[in-house]
């Protein structure tokens, strides 16, 4: 059950040093417990069904939109753009709003941001909750694209350079093909108008960061895990999941000695599925009490 869609308690702007600028807005109950909320893509952006998993009684609710995407602003600028820039911006965001200790909450990219910022900042953080968690390997990277139609595999990783005609041609593509991934069924109507350049942005910024590795192979992600021993993580995943396979999310639970793993019959990538959405209110409620 999806809890109501309420107003936030306030929305601010936070300005970088970088030329960015953070749109972050808070929910729910402003003495409840701190949760940083944090989006997948890279590049899409906030929304309400994220936060309608987390009971705003209890929590209280820091929703930013990572550089570039959603509310932030420049749109799909790539300039500045890194897994270490956006983990900085959590610290940055934790300290302006006087938060000791939080705890984070992602889901696909989402997920690795938490990892990332917990790992940087492990005594700030109270606890994970993760779904469908990604690993950003290259073989998570290229499993993803694997079979895709040619104009993607072509195209993917020139997106930003790309002329203005072929790059729509690409986000297209990009889109029909996740589309497809999620295991949602039937071809999605043409992208047009507004809704086409808010996929540009969102796939130029997801481009930058899947030909980079996301920064976060230099070690591989699973070789940084020791800060997280300790740190009461839940984690969430579709056992039909296709675009975030459930092995990555095994082999990370191996790794975190304090973690749960529990995985979704029927469910796939989709946050929307009701038998995630069920997990996910739960997995929230349980760690409320115990983390």
């Amino acid at each position: 059950m999806l809890y109501p869609e309420q107003a936030p308690l306030r929305t601010f702007t936070l300005p970088t040093d970088t030329g960015h600028s953070l749109h972050v807005q808070e929910w729910g109950n402003p003495q409840g417990i701190p949760v940083a909320l944090l989006h997948g893509g890279p590049g899409s952006g906030s929304s309400a069904l994220l936060r309608r998993v987390i009971n705003p009684k209890v929590f209280r609710v820091i929703s930013p939109d990572q550089r570039g995407a959603g509310r932030s602003g420049p749109p799909g600028d790539i300039q500045n753009n890194t897994t270490v820039h956006l983990v900085a911006d959590m610290e940055c965001i934790r300290r302006q709003l006087g938060i000791d200790r939080w705890l984070l909450v992602g889901g696909s990219w989402g997920a690795t941001l938490a990892l990332a910022t917990a790992l940087a900042h492990p005594a700030s953080v109270t606890g994970l909750v993760l779904r469908a968690s990604f690993l950003a390997r290259p073989q998570d990277i290229d499993g993803f694209f694997a079979g895709g139609p040619q104009l993607l595999l072509d195209g993917w990783r020139q997106l930003p350079e790309l002329a203005p005609e072929l790059a729509l041609q690409v986000v297209q593509s990009w889109f029909e093909w996740e589309h497809s991934r999620t295991g949602a069924t039937g071809t999605p109507a043409p992208l047009r108008g507004d809704a086409l350049s808010v996929m540009h942005y969102r796939y130029r910024i997801q481009s930058h960061y899947l030909r980079n590795g996301c920064w976060l192979q230099d070690p591989p992600l699973l070789e940084r895990l020791e800060p997280l021993r300790n740190i009461c993580t839940v984690m969430l995943h579709g056992a039909e999941d296709r675009v975030c396979l459930v092995q990555g999310a095994m082999e990370l639970a191996a790794k975190l000695p304090n973690s749960t793993l529990a995985v979704v019959p029927g469910a796939g990538h989709d946050p929307t599925h009701p038998d995630m959405v069920g997990a996910m209110v739960q997995a929230l409620d349980d760690i409320a009490q115990h983390c």
